[in-house]
């Protein structure tokens, strides 16, 4: 079944549910949409996009770790694709790359910003 039609459905139907369904068919819906990703993109490039923006943004409280859990996501892509078309290489290492150097890019800007609001 391709991802294009999976994934409305499922959340369509996970819209109209509560309580403890409502869970279920999340959970349902985020094991799908991995192992149809898995399919389309590789285990690695899957894993890195679950992952790294996840390890950046672990000591945030939710709505700024959300904020930059997206911030980290959308530069790691947006570089990685740029990146691979400026220089003709495979995109799915240079995306995974860029979102590790995004986490850290952020990460020591945090310490940055911090370190300079302690003095």
């Amino acid at each position: 079944m391709p991802v294009a039609v999976a994934y409305p459905l499922l959340m369509g139907l996970w819209a109209g549910l509560r309580g403890r369904a409502q869970g279920l068919v999340f959970y349902l819906v985020f094991a799908l949409t991995v192992t149809l990703s898995v399919q389309l993109v590789g285990v690695y490039l899957v894993f890195a996009s679950l992952i790294v923006p996840a390890l950046a943004t672990r000591r945030l409280r939710p709505w700024p770790g959300l904020v930059t859990g997206y911030l980290v996501g959308t530069l790691g892509y947006a570089g990685g694709l740029v990146a691979s078309a400026l220089w003709d290489l495979p995109s799915g290492p240079l995306i995974v790359w860029t979102l590790a150097a995004s986490a850290l890019a952020i990460a020591a800007l945090r310490s940055c910003c911090r370190s300079s609001v302690n003095r």
